[in-house]
């Protein structure tokens, strides 16, 4: 493709010139000698721009030639291309007119890369530049308005030129666009977009993509990015409601509680005597009637173990891959449904640790927060941190004590686990209530434009590019749909997180 675009730059005008020099009238004649003079000046200006890249490429500097070489963009290429057709049926129907659209239309082209190649090509409009980016605030909250400042400060704008900025803060957030005139050349001006709803993680902004194009939008200098960014979302938490129900008959309280007796069962129960086992409890008449010591057993639950382990899955290969939002759409509900979980326990009373597997020093590794009932900036951050990984395993994960271990999932369960103990667990997040579907693609007819004329998206280029996009997006959320499919025969007697109408998060024992 880069070989078509430096084409497009050279072989129309000299089609056309071989065409023009041909013709029999004077006036095209003509017109093809000036249209050879423009194309040798604009291949010099091309041609002393291709040498100084490829001298600032020996001095370590990041510039290449052939990026001052492709020049054109696609509507410069489409013009050049149509002037060439017009000037050829000039030539086979006579028709004059066509003539003088073929050769106006050349002409602009050269003109305008001639112009780009020595106003803007270069490093002459970024020598002095100063490019800052800000995405406010640096630390959010989960679904709060992110904005994004950028400002600029010694950027060289030739006349009939336009600055042009485009990057994407979030992977699947909205693209920002920018672009400034030639009468705010080396000043210093802020700029300023709204980057919608914030996603959980930490963040990495790639920079932004910065170039200069001409006023009509023929020709555009090559690319360079500038400007990284770096801010950190906190998961919002999620009120977890019938959490109690998690620690068993139990439920972590600090005080025992008596048991449902069926009608067959007695007032109380009794066993053997046992060494250490209170003499009061004796029951004499049973004792007798036995020929050995009977004592009774209390009729209610004794508190349960205070201290949890609140386990997140986040084990999960190849989600880079995958083009559709579902797996972070996900992933954040699983991590407010954890750090949920946790506040709650934690409120009660509960000595709660939270664990899940993160990246740090380039390996990801077992990580482990304890969960306060009060300031919980440490456990929200620690939730930011938390990202679809291929390397730990939920084994690695789960303690071999009898810790009671609560595990928070969406992948299918293995029953071959010996790992698993039974003082585990499950809270499984299905994908399908939490995840939204993406847009399906619909045929757009050729007659109707599905944006505004003139818009650069309407081309049909672009709009087979957009449809082949939504299709994979699709393909990809079925594959990963197939991935988190859960058999609920397997998961019988643990919970499912389910989206409630008060907007909270309901945990339900699956039958």
């Amino acid at each position: 493709m880069a070989g078509w675009r430096i084409g497009s730059v050279f072989m129309p005008s000299l089609l056309a010139v071989l065409i023009a020099l041909r013709a029999t009238t004077g006036q095209v004649h003509m017109a093809g000698q000036i249209l050879g003079l423009l194309w040798v000046i604009m291949a010099f200006a091309l041609w002393m721009r291709y040498r100084q890249a490829n001298r600032a490429g020996k001095l370590g500097l990041a510039t290449e030639g052939w990026q001052q070489l492709d020049i054109l963009s696609s509507t410069g290429r489409a013009t050049a291309w149509t002037a060439v057709l017009c000037l050829g049926a000039s030539q086979l129907t006579g028709w004059a007119s066509l003539s003088v659209l073929g050769v106006l239309g050349l002409g602009i082209v050269c003109i305008a890369c001639t112009w780009t190649a020595i106003a803007a090509g270069g490093d002459v409009p970024w020598r002095k530049a100063t490019i800052t980016r800000t995405i406010l605030p640096d630390v959010a909250i989960e679904g709060e308005p992110l904005r994004e400042q950028l400002r600029l400060e010694g950027v060289k704008i030739a006349g009939a030129m336009r600055m042009f900025a485009t990057g994407r803060a979030m992977r699947h957030g909205v693209q920002s666009r920018y672009s400034i005139g030639a009468d705010n050349s080396d000043a210093a001006i802020e700029l300023e977009s709204e980057l919608g709803p914030a996603q959980r993680g930490e963040h990495h902004a790639t920079p932004l993509t910065l170039w200069l194009g001409d006023v009509l939008g023929l020709t555009r200098t090559a690319p360079i990015e500038r400007g990284e960014a770096t801010f950190i979302v906190t998961p919002r938490l999620a009120k977890v409601d019938n959490v109690r129900e998690l620690l068993g008959d139990g439920r972590d309280a600090m005080e025992s509680r008596f048991t449902n007796r069926m009608p067959t069962e007695g007032t109380f129960k009794i066993r053997e005597y046992a060494p250490g086992d209170d003499t009061r409890r004796i029951h004499w008449v049973r004792s007798l009637a036995a020929d050995k010591l009977i004592v009774r057993t209390p009729d209610e639950i004794p508190p349960a173990d205070p201290s949890v382990r609140i386990v997140l899955d986040n084990h999960f290969a190849n989600t880079d891959h995958l083009t559709c939002a579902a797996p972070e759409e996900l992933l954040d509900v699983m991590v407010r449904v954890w750090l949920g979980v946790g506040k709650a326990l934690a409120d009660t009373g509960t000595r709660v640790t939270l664990v899940t597997a993160v990246a740090k020093g380039g390996a990801v590794m077992r990580a482990e927060r304890p969960m306060q009932p009060r300031g919980n900036a440490e456990a929200a951050k620690f939730g930011a941190r938390v990202a679809w990984q291929p390397t730990v395993r939920l084994d690695k994960l789960l303690d071999r004590t009898q810790t009671r271990q609560i595990v928070v999932s969406c992948r299918p369960r293995q029953d071959g686990n010996k790992t698993e103990a039974d003082s585990v667990t499950w809270v499984v997040v299905p994908h399908n209530d939490w995840t939204t579907r993406e847009p399906w693609p619909t045929r757009t007819s050729p007659l109707l434009l599905p944006f505004a004329a003139g818009s650069a998206e309407n081309r049909h280029g672009r709009r087979r590019a957009e449809q082949a996009r939504l299709v994979r997006t699709w393909q990809d959320r079925l594959l990963f749909s197939q991935l988190c499919a859960v058999d609920w025969k397997a998961f019988s007697g643990a919970y499912v997180a389910r989206r409630n109408d008060t907007g909270s998060v309901m945990l339900q024992v699956i039958p």
